[in-house]
This record gives structure tokens, C-alpha cells and sequence, in this order.
């Protein structure tokens, strides 16, 4: 995880949620999710939008994690929930049906842009 701060790691120790942050204005840092596999040494989520921040990472079980992320900037402050499950890796947004988690980056980006997600989230 060279460059990436570990921000919240799995009940037992093997995913890890970390952020690659990057100063996106003066003084305004957005710490853009990552999420990593310790035991197979692999990266199962590295968004191609750097621009989602995450607030917060909780885990539900060892496997399963939520994550609260926001976009920046925005105007509107538009906030979403992302349920990883890391095991059978998928992912689910705003209490949707779970898609392949390779798939998220596409997902955010049409809600983004459809203005679909809940900015009370």
C-alpha cells in the first residue's frame, strides 16, 4: 500500500481500507478510497475517480464493509453508501442490488452524473 494511509482494517486483519490522498485545492485534502486484500496481496477497489472522498469505513463482519463517501467539490455535496463485500466481491450502492465490485466506478459515476445519489446519505 506504498503512498496509501491505512484508515480502517477488517475484524481479523485481512482487508484493509486505506485512502490515497491528494490535495485537490489549497488546503482541501480529499482522501480517496482503497481497498486491499492483505492475504492474497491484491487491490479490490482503487477508484478510477479520484475525487470521492471517504468519510468514514465500518465494518459490518470481517468481510463486509461500508463506506461513506462524498464527492468533491461539489456544490450540492452529494453523499452515497457503499456496501463492499470483499469475499464474493461485489459491491452495492445506496441499498441497491450488488454488482461485480469491479463495476463501482462505472455505478458512482452514473449516479453522480444523474444526480441519483442521496446527498442525505
Amino acid at each position: 500500500m506504498s503512498g496509501v494511509e491505512a484508515r480502517s482494517t477488517s475484524p481479523g486483519g485481512r482487508y484493509v481500507v486505506g485512502v490515497d490522498p491528494f490535495e485537490a485545492r489549497a488546503s482541501q485534502w480529499v482522501d480517496t478510497p482503497v481497498l486491499v486484500d492483505t492475504a492474497a496481496g491484491r487491490t479490490l477497489l482503487a477508484l478510477t475517480d479520484c475525487y470521492w472522498h471517504l468519510d468514514s469505513a465500518d465494518w459490518e463482519s470481517e468481510s463486509v464493509v461500508v463506506l461513506h463517501l462524498r464527492h468533491f467539490p461539489d456544490p450540492h455535496h452529494y453523499r452515497c453508501t457503499v456496501v463492499v463485500d470483499c469475499q464474493h466481491r461485489t459491491a452495492s450502492l445506496d441499498g441497491a442490488e450488488p454488482h461485480p465490485l469491479g463495476q463501482l466506478d462505472e455505478i458512482l459515476g452514473q449516479a453522480y452524473t444523474a444526480g441519483v445519489v442521496d446527498p442525505d446519505a
